[in-house]
């Protein structure tokens, strides 16, 4: 299912669950699809009046109309009506409590309206009805993480990567989080871990190469950031990494050149990088 929309700005969470329950609804089973509330196209809508119409027409198939409910909170949250997409779920849930998924989805929803403890309180139930989903525990760290509680979202992380260990993002995630406990060594074997499955990706070396500036190795920073600029030329943060390094190296005038450019690419990229802790 891909809402047609240009502007659509799904909050954090939201838009992470939004992702993983879209997977799981677009599967074979809805391959040839004909209702438009479950169909592959549509902008939100057209997808929101779609599924509001398929449940006023008093339909019988209680998985069909948990599923309608699950595509309008993502519709809804997908405006930003977070409120909407709860009482979406709330529907979902009372329909059928054995569902993880609605849990989880209401839990994303929760955590995207920043009531941590109620997205905790779902979190848990879905993992209670579905201990092998890895995304669970991805979430239920996003949650510890934003109630300040690094080490116990570093837990579930671990967790999320004992179950998906080919997923990098759980090794981002992570890596982000012993980023924020200054465990550089750690963040920076993490960030391997997503090099080598993503070889050819910028993300994971301008990453890495950031934890080495924060780590004040300067040689391996600057590797990392001119590989990351041989993939992706225009990269701002890649290239902001590189001028600062040039500079700490005392090429002051040839530094000069990269930050500039970096600021005209992306004109809050100090900002940016002042919040990863660097000076």
């Amino acid at each position: 299912m891909r809402f047609r929309s240009s502007r659509v700005l799904l909050p954090r969470a939201i838009l992470f669950a939004s992702v993983v329950l879209l997977a799981n609804l677009s599967g074979p089973a809805l391959a040839e699809e004909t209702e438009a509330c479950f169909a592959a196209e549509g902008s939100i809508k057209e997808v929101l009046d779609a599924c509001a119409a398929f449940l006023a027409s008093n339909p019988t198939d209680q998985d069909r109309i948990v599923k309608a409910h699950t595509v309008r909170a993502i519709g809804l949250s997908a405006t930003g009506d977070l409120d909407g997409a709860v009482a979406e779920l709330d529907e979902a849930v009372r329909l059928d409590p054995t569902r993880a998924n609605s849990f989880f989805m209401r839990g994303a929803a929760y955590e995207a309206k920043g009531e941590h403890d109620k997205a905790l309180t779902d979190l848990d139930e879905a993992i209670r009805l579905d201990a092998t989903s890895g995304d669970y525990y991805l979430m239920r760290g996003l949650v510890f993480e934003q109630k300040g509680d690094v080490d116990r979202a570093i837990v579930e992380l671990d967790q999320k990567i004992k179950l998906d260990p080919d997923a990098t993002l759980g090794y981002s995630k992570r890596a982000e989080f012993y980023r924020q406990k200054k465990d550089y060594a750690h963040a920076v074997a993490d960030y391997s871990e997503v090099i080598k499955r993503e070889i050819d990706v910028s993300k994971g070396y301008v990453d890495r190469g950031w934890i080495y500036v924060l780590q004040n190795d300067l040689d391996k920073a600057m590797a990392d950031f001119a590989i990351a600029l041989k993939i992706e030329k225009t990269n701002a943060s890649a290239l902001f990494g590189r001028g600062l390094v040039k500079s700490r190296q005392g090429k002051p005038t040839d530094g000069s050149i990269d930050l500039e450019l970096a600021r005209q690419l992306e004109p809050e990229i100090v900002e940016m990088i002042k919040k990863l802790g660097v000076e």
